[in-house]
């Protein structure tokens, strides 16, 4: 197997595991504890910068899935 094609399935793994992370988060941060709120946000967002680096390690980069990883770590960043 190449390396691409292993990267590609690690982002892709990644890429669900924040897709499930994310979507758990913004259904139950309201329900969670300040700690446990801000646990899950920061495990969220460096799955996200985890992402980020090995999108930006691949060739040719996928430059649709960095935007959407850096519009969602916004997005993430800026909830309480």
């Amino acid at each position: 197997m190449s390396l691409h094609t292993e990267q590609i399935q690690t982002l892709n793994k990644i890429m669900k595991a924040i897709d499930e992370k994310a979507a758990q988060f913004k259904d139950t941060r309201f329900d969670m504890r300040e700690a446990q709120s801000q646990a899950h946000k920061k495990l969220l967002l460096d799955l996200i910068e985890s992402a980020k680096k090995l999108a930006d390690e691949m060739n040719p980069k996928p430059a649709g899935v960095l935007d959407d990883l850096r519009e969602l770590s916004s997005q993430i960043s800026k909830m309480n």
